[in-house]
């Protein structure tokens, strides 16, 4: 395609580019052991909420207390970070998936320590 050269967004300066390998970090903080992001009637936080429980099922020593569980759209400031890239899903406030959970994830996270994903939206 001939044109004009894109632009790229610049990011401000105290939120380096995930490119640079310094990803954004999570706004606001929102503290618990494991956390999950949703919204009523998204199918993959049920999903993400399914894969969850049942490894709380299996060990519910994992997740003492269990998940806490924040609406992205009670918020603005989530909803305007995180938009439609729910679920997401921190353990020890690091970012271990978003869209997709899935068990071996969770449970390396929580056996070995969370990993941060490799590319933050």
């Amino acid at each position: 395609m001939i044109g004009r050269p894109r632009r790229h967004r610049r990011e401000p300066a105290d939120r380096p580019s995930p490119v640079e390998g310094i990803p954004h970090p999570p706004d606001p903080r929102v503290e618990g052991h494991v956390v999950v992001l949703r919204r009523a009637g998204c199918h993959l936080c049920d999903d993400a909420e399914a894969v969850i429980a049942q490894l709380l099922a299996d060990h519910p020593a994992l997740i003492p207390g269990g998940p806490v569980r924040v609406d992205v759209d009670a918020d603005p400031q989530l909803r305007s970070r995180w938009g439609d890239h729910v679920p997401v899903t921190f353990v020890d406030g690091v970012l271990i998936a978003y869209w997709h959970l899935d068990r071996d994830t969770l449970l390396r996270a929580l056996t070995e320590g969370p990993r941060q994903v490799a590319v933050v939206p």
